[in-house]
């Protein structure tokens, strides 16, 4: 929540960006608007089809602003790693490098509309969650068009009472329509704090808000639901041995010892009662322990982590006795075991060895150069020498085909 710019710079936003009068694109334009925020604003408006519209439109000047926080954020992260080499273990330039992505994705919103449009197109024909239209026709890289959104917020319990809505079952779809996102389709809503999130009058949960988005592969997918299910299962052998197999653990430690330390770090928190129980905290946990144990951070997780935190924290404030994660088990197993993920990781593997195709040939020039240069310094090379640089390479390019 911020003061809201003024309607003279809205005027002159929209003006500068489309090169058009707001009375030229809007049959009505509210001057006040609904939200203000760090990064934008929404108003309320009609189109000259008469569809009520949410209109979001960029901070003069933002741009200026984030990209001169980002590089002291980048001088910070570099100057604490020079500082002390456990910290280099937390990979903080990969994680402002993260982090920098999603915000200058955040500051065009023709990435947000496509966004909004993608995660529409993995939920169509689904009654229990719906994402606004966006009408391109309007939208630019400084202005957002959707479809207003009639409802009420999703932690609003004491009007979701009184309109009548079934708090347990929001509370499940809430949990499904996580779920889906993050392992199903690989692509997440990573902003799902409260004031983002709607029930309309039919109980349909309605989401806004898509500049901050997630995307996970196939691979680290079925690390996560792994993970998520031998973290429930208390099975922390295998935790430890998911974190090894993934290249997170060094190959020097002892999975047993890391299970012992997972172990202390887990049973406090799962131990809670149910509602209290937070994975995500437990993600942000084993984070914690990368430069005792020389973890590899996997910076895609980051943002996966805090959208958990989110999402639990949304589901505790629904139905405090409900444990999303207990929900969404079933769901886990189910897709672990389907055959969808085998088409996904041979897809993946397939698309990985058609890349590495396109960088063979420069591959091959480059031994061939290589060649002719050692043969030129030394005519008199032996066959031994030449074997062993023959083999050298079939090594390279194999490592490049497969990793």
């Amino acid at each position: 929540q911020m003061e809201p710019f003024p309607y003279n710079k809205v005027v002159k936003s929209i003006k500068t960006e489309t090169g058009k009068d707001i009375k030229e694109l809007f049959k009505v334009f509210d001057k006040e608007p609904i939200a203000a925020a760090s990064i934008s604003q929404v108003h309320k408006g009609k189109t000259f089809d008469d569809e009520i519209v949410a209109i979001k439109i960029l901070r003069p000047g933002i741009e200026r602003a984030i990209l001169k926080d980002l590089r002291f954020f980048k001088w910070c992260a570099k100057f604490l790693t020079s500082l002390d080499k456990k910290i280099s273990y937390l990979r903080l330039s990969k994680a402002v490098e993260v982090f920098e992505n999603v915000t200058i994705d955040e500051m065009d919103l023709r990435l947000e509309a496509a966004a909004a449009s993608e995660l529409e197109e993995n939920f169509r024909g689904d009654s229990r969650f719906k994402v606004p239209k966006v009408f391109w026709s309007l939208c630019s890289k400084r202005i957002l068009v959707t479809s207003w959104v009639d409802g009420i917020k999703i932690n609003n319990l004491q009007d979701l009472n009184s309109g009548g809505h079934n708090i347990d079952k929001i509370t499940k779809n809430s949990a499904e329509a996580f779920f889906l996102q993050v392992f199903r389709d690989g692509f997440f809503h990573a902003d799902m704090h409260p004031g983002n999130v709607f029930v309309t009058s039919e109980s349909v949960i309605v989401p806004v808000d898509f500049g901050i988005m997630g995307r996970l592969n196939i691979s680290d997918r079925i690390f996560l639901a792994r993970l998520l299910k031998s973290i429930l299962d208390r099975d922390f052998l295998k935790v430890s041995q998911l974190h090894f197999d993934k290249g997170i653990l060094p190959p020097s430690a002892s999975i047993a010892s890391f299970s012992q330390e997972i172990r202390s770090i887990s049973l406090p928190i799962l131990d809670k009662t149910i509602g209290q129980i937070s994975l995500g905290n437990l993600l942000g946990e084993l984070f914690g322990l990368a430069s005792k144990w020389k973890l590899t951070i996997q910076p895609q997780f980051l943002l996966l982590q805090k959208t958990m935190v989110m999402a639990e924290g949304l589901g505790r404030q629904l139905s405090p006795e409900t444990d999303m994660w207990v929900m969404a088990r079933p769901l886990v197993i189910e897709w672990l075991s389907s055959s969808e993920i085998k088409l996904k990781q041979f897809d993946e593997i397939v698309n990985d060895i058609k890349f590495a195709r396109k960088r063979l040939p420069e591959i091959l020039n480059k031994i061939d150069t290589f060649y002719e240069t050692q043969s030129t310094l030394n005519k008199n090379r032996s066959p031994i020498t030449i074997i062993l640089l023959s083999l050298l390479f079939v090594i390279l390019i194999c490592f490049v085909i497969f990793t």
